[in-house]
């Protein structure tokens, strides 16, 4: 679990699945006991549906300087995940 303290005191809690996406769970751990969130702002916010953030440009583009690989069977990572 993951908790985000918002500077209005709110805070939204986040549930990790490392059994499901083990890749992307240790990134966004490992940014985040760096610190690489903090400060950050949410730069899409679509009420009811979904926000997103962690750009330290605050439009969408910028990032920790790496890419981690997509967690699906094109890649070569079993996950039987179904987007639907």
């Amino acid at each position: 679990m993951v908790v985000i303290e918002m500077d209005n005191g709110k805070q939204i809690e986040i549930e990790l699945y490392p059994q499901i996406a083990p890749i992307s769970c240790e990134n966004f751990e490992k940014l985040v006991k760096e610190g690489f969130y903090d400060g950050l702002t949410f730069h899409r916010i679509i009420p009811d549906f979904m926000i997103q953030g962690g750009c330290p440009l605050g439009n969408g583009t910028g990032g920790p300087g790496w890419h981690i690989k997509g967690e699906f069977a094109a890649n070569g990572v079993q996950n039987d995940l179904k987007h639907t």
